[in-house]
């Protein structure tokens, strides 16, 4: 059995997006492949168990036949660290839980997907940092670097340090992320960075706007809103935020297809060329993702009525236009198990741009 460490060099670099792309290299490669998330900070409870989200994650995408308890054995959720601090005793299994979790995952597998949480030092307040879980199971680490030239070397010799002061063997680098214009560019240059500083590149993914892109649901749970209408239409994706502050005819010319509109509840002008503009541009691909109304202010019924009938969810929020507008931009979009354009998109994406026989050969798999 072999096993992999997946780290980041920083928060949304992509680590599970590069999960989810080496899980599917390895599952289509007709390995017996597990997953695990030793220590998870986003949880969920799934019938009175907490597990790590992006387990549950793995575990419904590749229909992993493993329980969740062993694939999310120590759980972090929010007070979490405050009750560790006071009473320390009490909490001496959890390296235990890990490996255990670990060992039980392992046990039938050809290879383990082990994922850490941010960077190489997140958790070292509880002892667990992503670099002493990955001592703990001995299994070497793949460091996932944000696309770019500058801060990303020097943010990964900072996250690599971490772990050979463990003692870790860094397997590979992915670099994710990367501006498909400057593609080319960066690979040659990072690539040989790379080598120069002992470290092996496995590939490296161009940027997909569309992988960020969070669908309507996802908004409306971010600002706390109110489904005034059209739920079953909240799958649709935000590809552009339009703040409906301005004149109609200014309005019209920022709305493309995927425009969630910001407006205060009482712009009956803005709704009215929202509504239009969705109606008359379906059959152009031009749809209005949704309508989120701020300032707590409900249209009356029959502007109401209207947008229930063209179909565009909207959305009300207590909070002003200029809060909600910034909670939506400054959003992380994370994967979703029903999201599966962009599940396909991703495992196209890492099937195709990671060096397969370079990735086996690091993790003695070839």
């Amino acid at each position: 059995m072999k096993a992999v460490f997946m780290a980041a060099t920083g928060q949304n670099v992509g680590k599970t997006t590069s999960s989810i792309g080496l899980m599917h290299i390895f599952v289509s490669a007709g390995l017996r492949a597990g997953f695990i998330k030793p220590v998870g900070q986003t949880t969920i409870d799934i019938d009175e168990i907490r597990v790590d989200k992006d387990a549950l994650l793995m575990k419904l995408i590749y229909d992993l036949p493993d329980e969740l308890p062993p694939m999310s054995p120590v759980c972090v959720p929010s007070g979490f660290t405050a009750e560790y601090l006071k009473n320390r005793d009490q909490y001496t299994h959890l390296k235990d839980s890990i490996v255990e979790g670990f060992q039980t995952i392992a046990r039938d597998k050809d290879i383990v997907v082990v994922e850490g949480t941010g960077h190489a030092g997140v958790g070292s307040i509880l002892g667990l940092s992503n670099a002493v879980v990955a001592r703990l199971l001995d299994i070497p680490v793949i460091l996932v670097a944000q696309g770019g030239i500058g801060s990303s070397i020097d943010e990964l010799v900072l996250n690599a340090a971490l772990f050979e002061q463990q003692g870790v063997r860094i397997a590979g680098v992915l670099v994710n992320k990367v501006i498909e214009e400057k593609y080319d560019k960066v690979r040659q240059l990072v690539s040989g960075d790379l080598l120069f500083k002992g470290f092996e590149p496995l590939g490296f993914m161009p940027f997909k706007p569309s992988l960020s892109q969070p669908h309507v649901y996802q908004v409306c749970r971010r600002v706390g809103a109110e489904i005034l209408s059209g739920e079953d239409e909240m799958t649709e994706y935000v590809e552009n935020v339009a703040i409906a502050a301005m004149e109609p005819q200014n309005l019209l010319e920022r709305l493309t297809h995927g425009s969630l509109v910001i407006l205060s509840g009482d712009r009956v002008d803005n709704i009215l060329v929202a509504i239009n503009y969705h109606l008359l541009g379906k059959k152009q691909r031009a749809k209005i993702a949704g309508l989120l109304l701020t300032d707590g202010i409900r249209p009356g019924p029959s502007i109401l009525d209207l947008i229930q009938r063209s179909g565009i969810p909207v959305m009300l929020s207590q909070e002003d236009t200029y809060s909600v507008a910034s909670k939506v931009v400054s959003m992380t979009a994370k994967t979703q198990s029903t999201d599966l354009a962009k599940i396909e998109a991703i495992q196209n994406i890492y099937r195709q741009y990671v060096d397969r026989d370079k990735l086996f050969a690091r993790l003695g798999l070839a």
